[in-house]
């Protein structure tokens, strides 16, 4: 492999945040900073891949970041790790993953080298990819029935549905 996908790292626990870099140093390029401030810094300087974001922090939270690298970003996969519970509101945050702390080294490793791979794929392909763990997320972590009322994860399961279409008519 001739290109070493490039891993961005931001939490604000820096003890995680460099024990994930760690982890993820054998295998890709690595940056990692403690806020949302700098990692706007560094993705406006460096081609960065992939993002491993925490959820809450202080100052420019990972939500704000999150926003920010999907009006600015390259098509970055973002994967949100975090301690906070999903709730039906991930059905429409714009991730690619998310991880629920604490994250083992295994876990980690095989999120982001998905993540690497999902990048070779199409647009829509990867849009499908992001939405199903999605929907895996939420049905893992909340009441079905209630999720059912949410017209977000609606929103969702009809993206699904249309992108599964065009894929099953693609292949």
């Amino acid at each position: 492999m001739t290109h070493c996908s490039t891993v961005l790292i931001v939490d604000d626990e820096e003890n995680l945040a460099d024990l994930f870099g760690i982890w993820l140093r054998e295998q890709f390029e690595v940056y990692v900073t403690y806020s949302g401030e700098d990692a706007l810094e560094i993705l406006a300087e460096e081609s960065i891949d992939i993002v491993l974001l925490d959820r809450r922090m202080p100052g420019l939270s990972g939500t704000e970041v999150l926003q920010s690298i999907r009006e600015n970003g390259d098509g970055q996969q973002v994967i949100m790790a975090t301690a906070v519970q999903p709730t039906e509101d991930l059905a429409s945050i714009d991730v690619d993953d998310y991880l629920i702390k604490p994250i083992d080294r295994r876990k980690l490793l095989r999120t982001v080298e998905a993540a690497e791979l999902v990048l070779t794929y199409e647009d829509s392909l990867t849009e499908l990819f992001s939405l199903t763990a999605r929907k895996a997320t939420l049905e893992a972590n909340l009441d079905k029935t209630e999720l059912e009322k949410d017209d977000r994860y609606g929103n969702l399961l009809k993206r699904i549905q249309e992108l599964e279409e065009d894929a099953d008519t693609t292949f």
